[in-house]
């Protein structure tokens, strides 16, 4: 079955090339915690690869086959030894069965909202409780909601990035539109994309996502309330504390 991210699947390195800030901080943890790590929603293997890189066994877990095929043709121009440290799996991240405990568990760069109903995302939360290791720790990372944006019903078009993609040598800019649904926490995401080539001709295609709206203790109820503890909250990738300036809420738990 077709999944939401497998028509953003061959554009979405260059897309996202220059999110870096959250690599460094999933390696620190990486570090703290050892082998073996499961990754939920690894998509090409953006954070996976990196992670491999330090030495590390990492399993990484993602509903779209397209966005794994360019994980596994990453593999191929990688160092044996780092290549053998990735298993990517296709699966969905409310239900999958592993037959071992993970040191380290995380869903990187807002991927849990993309299970948009509480059944779900309690689902999911039960998984990664279920194959974390005792003396584990858990992290996931979400956006924080702003107040005056989920006000907003309609949005603006607003302009977000351009970027180059090599492929088709063209030059793509990237706009945004939203529809908020606050009765049930969902946010309709269209990103509208214009490609240019160096000729100026151009072509126009639209991507959609849905995404869930999650609040701070509500996070920190479902979280509680399905068996973790959470050790720290923090506001960015630089350990800030969250704040009600924050743009992130990154979780970092352990079993109750």
């Amino acid at each position: 079955m077709e999944t939401q991210y497998d028509n953003l699947a061959e554009i979405y390195d260059y897309e996202w090339k220059e999110l870096k800030e959250d690599i460094d901080f999933i390696i620190e943890y990486a570090k703290k915690c050892g082998s073996p790590i499961l990754e939920l929603a690894a998509g090409t293997g953006r954070i996976t690869i990196p992670v491999a890189q330090q030495g590390f066994e990492i399993y990484g877990i993602d509903n779209s086959k397209k966005m794994l095929e360019i994980g596994m043709r990453k593999l191929e121009k990688l160092p044996e030894k780092v290549a053998s440290n990735i298993k990517f799996i296709e699966g969905d991240m409310t239900d999958f069965s592993l037959e071992k405990k993970f040191k380290f568990i995380f869903v990187p760069f807002n991927s849990f909202l993309l299970l948009i109903t509480k059944k779900a995302q309690e689902e999911c939360i039960r998984k990664i409780h279920k194959h974390l290791d005792k003396n584990g720790i858990f992290m996931v990372d979400t956006f924080s909601p702003n107040f005056k944006l989920c006000a907003e019903e309609k949005s603006d078009i607003r302009f977000l990035r351009h970027f180059y993609y090599p492929p088709e040598n063209k030059t793509i800019i990237q706009w945004e539109y939203v529809e908020r649904n606050m009765a049930e926490q969902v946010m309709s995401i269209d990103f509208l994309y214009e490609a240019y080539d160096k000729g100026g001709n151009f072509s126009r295609f639209v991507r959609h996502l849905d995404m869930a709206i999650i609040f701070r203790f509500e996070m920190q109820m479902m979280l509680e309330k399905n068996g973790f503890e959470i050790i720290n909250l923090y506001g960015s990738y630089d350990k800030s504390e969250f704040t009600n300036k924050s743009s992130q809420m990154i979780y970092i738990c352990k079993k109750t």
